[in-house]
């Protein structure tokens, strides 16, 4: 008699963590030769086999991503997610549930060698119950190793982290157990960090230097940090790390969510101190006293018209970077200048610094030249002001697709705070707030997606006229040109994606559904300035 499994298609998966096995782990080729057996036995069919080593405790996993990527394709080549045992693939309960739903959705059963459930309502229980309890296991592992380390630190132990820059470790025998490591003086670097300090605080025979100038130094030296060029973020990192007079802090931050803990949590490890105390506090009072963001230099970046849509570069004459602001003469003057340069040099990129005052008038008469023409307009919307029966038709079929994904997203929302209900998740996890945040997110652009169609739709046979057209672009150009910067901005941000300069040229683009979305706004008395969801793409459930 045929089985549940025969001649089904499997996606067979193994992984093991990447720290320290525990004594009854089985090695992925052990995890595969079990899953090949198993498929032998039950007349199934192996499409491909995954493996990799790194945690569970989330989906940060490039051979798992691939292969649900795969399995949601709509390809469908497989009907089977193989694992030795459930905690391969996830440890913890909120994701698993997740993913399961999602595969089940695409008729993908996940199937356990050693865990045999059954597909009920009570095996749905019972596999929710031992996800819960992997997360368990593997928090309490985690606390477990957390105290070791910590113990291991107060006993002024390294850990085993890649050693700050002019560090090496050494091996400190035990009496019992396991040696432990200490840090030391690495003699091919130390000397490079004593040059850090000493060129940031007296500067080089041309005169004083700042950290970008000091990056282009060190650069132009041929000096490397670990293989890579020096740029402003890791030379700030080495003139605040207080392991170069003597304590390296352990235990500062949450290694899961990054975020810093209590002061009272630390644990400072003595090493070997490179620089003096003096020189070291000389070094933090001449970063703070050159902040641009401190006193009279004082920048507001909150209303730079093309903060995060500028890039370097166009038509293959630059790199590509982003355009960050940088100023002169102690922020009276004002620029956008490729930020690869101004961390790393001019061996990174060539670049280019361009006047802000210059290239947001550019840009603002590019755009105000582009869009407020009534004549411009009518083209670009023209196939939102298509009223065929084919566009009508068209429209209908899409705005029941975008209910219906609301539907969907308000049974994800339901689904996790389900879960909560039922005790498998606490309230307190982050990853619940992050979960809903982004099922929000996806609501949003949708509902706005869905307000331009309706709108379309309630003109019915009443056409969009040049005099509203022309009020629309006159609506703009008062906007554009108006006196309020942040207001300037916000029209900026929602009708421009990315503004591409080079030597010769400047591209400005943007996207079509911007100007329905405004058109829309626009038509509705009251309204402030419509905002772009661009985060979200209606009908796609990740971020892409």
């Amino acid at each position: 008699m045929q089985n549940d499994f025969e001649g089904k298609q499997v996606f067979v998966y193994a992984r093991v963590s990447t720290t320290r096995q525990e004594r009854n782990d089985l090695s992925l080729p052990d995890q595969i030769s079990s899953a090949e057996r198993w498929i032998d036995e039950n007349g199934a069919a192996c499409v491909r086999v995954f493996s990799e080593a790194g945690s569970a405790t989330d989906d940060d996993r490039r051979a798992f991503r691939q292969m649900i990527a795969l399995a949601e394709s709509d390809e469908h080549p497989v009907d089977i997610i193989l694992v030795h045992s459930l905690s391969r693939l996830f440890r913890n309960a909120l994701d698993f549930m997740q993913y399961r739903e999602r595969l089940r959705r695409r008729k993908v059963r996940i199937v356990s060698i050693t865990q045999a459930f059954g597909d009920n309502p009570a095996a749905d229980m019972a596999v929710g119950m031992l996800a819960l309890f992997d997360e368990y296991h593997s928090a309490e592992n985690g606390k477990h190793v957390r105290r070791t380390m910590i113990a291991n630190a107060a006993a002024g132990y390294w850990n085993g982290q890649t050693p700050p820059l002019g560090f090496r470790t050494y091996v400190v025998p035990q009496p019992r157990g396991k040696d432990r490591k200490k840090l030391e003086h690495d003699p091919e670097t130390v000397d490079l960090v004593r040059l850090i300090f000493d060129t940031y605080l007296h500067g080089t025979a041309e005169g004083p230097i700042g950290i970008t100038g000091l990056a282009q130094y060190l650069n132009e030296r041929g000096e490397r940090i670990r293989g890579k060029r020096f740029s402003i973020s890791n030379l700030h990192a080495i003139l605040t790390n207080t392991a170069y007079i003597g304590y390296v802090m352990f235990n500062r931050r949450d290694s899961r969510t990054g975020e810093t803990r209590p002061e009272g949590e630390w644990v400072p490890i003595p090493v070997p101190p490179i620089v003096t105390e003096d020189v070291f506090y000389a070094a933090r009072k001449q970063m703070a006293d050159r902040d641009p963001r401190m006193g009279e230099a004082a920048v507001k970046t909150n209303t730079r018209l093309l903060t995060k849509l500028a890039v370097c570069g166009c038509g293959g004459d630059g790199c590509g970077a982003g355009m960050m602001t940088v100023t002169g003469k102690s922020g009276r003057y004002a620029y956008y200048g490729c930020a690869a340069r101004v961390k790393q040099g001019p061996d990174a990129c060539q670049g280019r610094r361009v006047p802000m005052e210059l290239l947001d008038g550019i840009v603002l008469e590019a755009v105000a030249e582009q869009l407020t023409q009534p004549e411009r307009l009518h083209a670009l919307l023209q196939s939102w002001l298509d009223r065929s029966a084919t566009a009508v038709a068209e429209r209908e079929d899409q705005l029941k697709r975008l209910r219906a994904r609301i539907t969907q997203l308000e049974g994800e929302s339901a689904s996790v705070i389900k879960l909560v209900r039922n005790g498998i998740c606490s309230p307190d996890d982050p990853q619940i707030a992050t979960e809903l945040n982004n099922i929000r997110a996806q609501r949003t652009s949708a509902e706005a997606d869905i307000a331009v169609l309706e709108r379309q739709l309630e003109i019915g046979d009443r056409r969009i006229t040049p005099a509203i057209v022309s009020q629309f672009g006159e609506l703009l150009r008062r906007k554009l040109s108006g006196p309020d910067p942040k207001l300037r901005r916000e029209y900026v941000h929602l009708l421009v994606d990315r503004v591409e300069v080079g030597d010769r040229d400047i591209r400005i683009s943007g996207q079509n559904s911007a100007l329905q979305r405004a058109l829309v706004a626009s038509q509705t008395l009251g309204a402030m300035v419509p905002k772009a969801e661009r985060k979200w793409r209606a009908r796609q459930g990740s971020n892409l």
